[in-house]
């Protein structure tokens, strides 16, 4: 998840926790943004109020989820957040000191606390998003007003082709597409931008740029010719690469390649393919001495059927 985030709480009013009120909106601000936390955390606060007791000691009272008016006239504050789990982060504010046994008393009784908060949250987050957000798991999807982020790796020795002389690829790139890229000596594109199919395309001309043909890596190819043994599509940075007939499609089932076409092989691939078509492939292989790249898309096409 390549993003840095940053929450601003603005609290109009309140008679209690501000603090504790933030970390619950911020934990469904993030669900429902789709940012995949890694569990979700609430927070309560517990106050304490104490008198002389006749006896001569002290009688104190523990306070859950404190109002402003307890909290002035308290002898606590103590905020807990925290997940299921365990804590996260707490705060406590004294008046007096104070005994250690209660506060480990006052812990427990937070923990009780969060714990039922986040039982509401769940409720409640599930009610206002249809069951989008279940079980206070975030959307399975960044909602479309979140901004977006694309990571492209790359050999560093490609650099230059994606930078250009003066930085004239890397500028025309960012106008085309409206977004902002940030480069790494490593070989590392960030590609931020607000608009998800904006950032798509971004990345696929970053591809065009950097990215080698690897065996195994799925690509989007052009025809740009059809001959007896299969078609020639263009891949990456012109890249050319071949789809024999026998990876155009299965041989079985409906839509099934039929090797006795009347055609022949030109035949074959002339009745699934044209000339400026544009399919998806997987590289099936790279001769390391001639570089020449061989092509599936039989094996796509099982992949999808299998599922």
């Amino acid at each position: 998840f390549p993003f840095a985030v940053r929450m601003t709480s603005e609290v109009t009013g309140s008679n209690g926790s501000s603090a504790m009120a933030s970390v619950c909106g911020a934990t469904l601000a993030l669900l429902d943004a789709g940012v995949p936390l890694s569990a979700p955390a609430a927070g309560v606060s517990v106050g304490l109020v104490s008198r002389p007791s006749d006896g001569g000691g002290v009688e104190r009272a523990l306070l859950l989820d404190i109002t402003g008016t307890e909290d002035h006239h308290g002898d606590m504050d103590l905020k807990v957040a925290g997940t299921e789990g365990g804590i996260t982060a707490l705060q406590l504010d004294v008046k007096a000191p104070l005994p250690l046994d209660v506060l480990a008393d006052a812990v427990r009784l937070a923990g009780d606390g969060r714990r039922a908060v986040l039982d509401e949250m769940e409720r409640l987050a599930r009610a206002s998003s249809a069951g989008i957000i279940s079980g206070l798991s975030p959307r399975p999807r960044l909602k479309p007003t979140a901004p977006r982020v694309e990571i492209v790796s790359f050999d560093p020795n490609r650099k230059r082709d994606l930078v250009g002389p003066g930085g004239a690829v890397l500028r025309q790139l960012e106008d085309r597409y409206d977004v902002n890229l940030d480069l790494s000596q490593e070989g590392r594109c960030l590609l931020h931008g607000r608009n998800a199919l904006a950032v798509e395309r971004a990345r696929a001309a970053v591809m065009d740029l950097v990215a080698d043909v690897e065996e195994g890596g799925v690509y989007e190819g052009t025809v740009i010719e059809i001959k007896d043994f299969g078609a020639v599509l263009e891949l990456l940075r012109n890249k050319e690469g071949l789809l024999h007939v026998s990876e155009l499609a299965p041989t079985e089932g409906e839509g099934g390649l039929n090797a006795s076409h009347p055609g022949g092989n030109y035949g074959l691939v002339k009745d699934r393919l044209n000339v400026g078509d544009k399919i998806k492939v997987v590289c099936i292989g790279v001769d390391p001495v001639q570089g020449t790249i061989k092509l599936s898309r039989k094996r796509l096409l099982q992949q999808e059927n299998d599922l």
